[in-house]
């Protein structure tokens, strides 16, 4: 099998290069067998966990998987480190995020239990990296921040639809947040009826700061029309079904992912979960703009007017451990990097799960690939 060399690393202990390998059989989503303890221990955002499996079972040292990531839905517990580190499933960005923060000695307050305990367990050096489809946790931007985060792919966020409904398959941006404010319950004549999405999620984050709207509104119940329904799993479509007038925002790279459950499967030995059920993704148009897809070719359209980066979060004290830095920065990173052998032509492991590759900057929030200088304090 052939083996691509990415690079160095010089840590004692994992001297060997880093290399991206072609998976040989499936792998179950977080690492298997649960003994599979590797190098580096991520857990946190739903949009990104199938790429993250995927980019764990390819990157390799001497042999070895050097990425760990747990998903967001799954058993209660997880165990991230052979010794101690069983702490609760973090489901989302925003947990993934804490859980990160946590690891490092902070205390989270509430009833986390001090500092370094997560949801009462203490989780001190478990976790190496979040997985965040959203940025900063509310903060602002510091180039001293304690964490960086570092973007590896791009994604837009569109609204799904039941595409056996009658809502129309193009919208306007104003047509959908007047929905979100509960200002219209019709698009084009027909009933509509906005979802949310779980507590902690980064696309729930970025959709509220798209759409004008945050969770104390919706808790005061300034928003009504958001209230009265459960809240979804993100890039779960099941919310739709036998509910044709229902929306709720999804992600494309996940969309994408969960089209092509067999080719990411046969590639990378990671199983996905199809869960779109009857959701289709709508056509945007923003304001002054004509219609854009948030699919074109069947991946992210890298124009569309709602896309966000997704990144990986780290320590910023960090970001000069070899394994780190081999491993998410800068362009030549494994992460970026990462490709696998589909019928002799080598495919990019993060555009093989529907996310878009930016190999340019053209500022903090739409960076290339590896990035370094997005930072925040939480």
């Amino acid at each position: 099998m052939k083996v691509h060399t990415f690079g160095k690393v010089a840590a004692a202990g994992f001297g060997a290069a880093l290399a991206v390998v072609m998976a040989a059989t499936p792998a179950a989503a977080d690492p298997s067998p649960a003994t599979d303890y590797r190098v580096l221990a991520g857990v946190g955002s739903d949009t990104t966990q199938d790429v993250m499996n995927g980019l764990g079972n390819v990157i390799t040292s001497g042999g070895g998987k050097v990425v760990a990531s747990w998903d967001a839905r799954g058993t209660d517990t997880i165990k991230v480190k052979s010794a101690g580190c069983t702490l609760n499933r973090p489901n989302g960005s925003g947990n993934g995020r804490r859980a990160l923060r946590a690891s490092g000695g902070e205390n989270l307050g509430g009833t986390n239990g001090g500092p370094g305990f997560y949801e009462g367990a203490d989780i001190r050096n478990c976790v190496d990296y979040a997985r965040s489809s959203s940025y900063g946790g509310g903060s602002t931007p510091s180039s001293t921040g304690n964490y960086t985060y570092i973007p590896f792919g791009v994604d837009a966020v569109s609204l799904a639809v039941n595409q056996n409904g009658d809502l129309p398959f193009n919208m306007s941006f104003a047509q959908i947040q007047r929905v979100y404010k509960c200002f219209d319950t019709t698009i084009a004549g027909n009933p509509v009826q906005p979802r949310t999405i779980q507590a902690g999620s980064g696309t729930w984050e970025f959709w509220m700061s798209k759409m004008q709207i945050n969770e104390t509104e919706i808790g005061l119940g300034d928003y009504p029309c958001l209230t009265g329904l459960p809240r979804t799993q993100e890039h779960d479509g099941s919310a739709l079904t036998g509910n044709p007038t229902h929306v709720v925002p999804f992600s494309s790279g996940q969309f994408v992912a969960q089209s092509n459950v067999t080719a990411i499967a046969n590639l990378t030995g990671v199983p996905v979960t199809d869960r779109r059920g009857a959701a289709r993704l709508v056509g945007i148009s923003m304001p002054g703009q004509s219609v854009q897809q948030p699919l074109v070719g069947g991946t992210t359209n890298p124009n569309f007017g709602l896309r966000r980066d997704v990144y990986n979060v780290v320590p910023t004290a960090k970001l000069t451990d070899p394994t780190i830095a081999a491993t998410f920065v800068g362009a030549n990173s494994a992460v970026c990097t990462a490709t696998v052998n589909d019928g002799g032509t080598n495919r990019n492991v993060v555009q093989l799960f529907g996310f878009g590759l930016r190999t340019t900057t053209l500022d903090d929030l739409n960076a290339a690939c590896g990035y370094t200088n997005l930072r925040f304090n939480s």
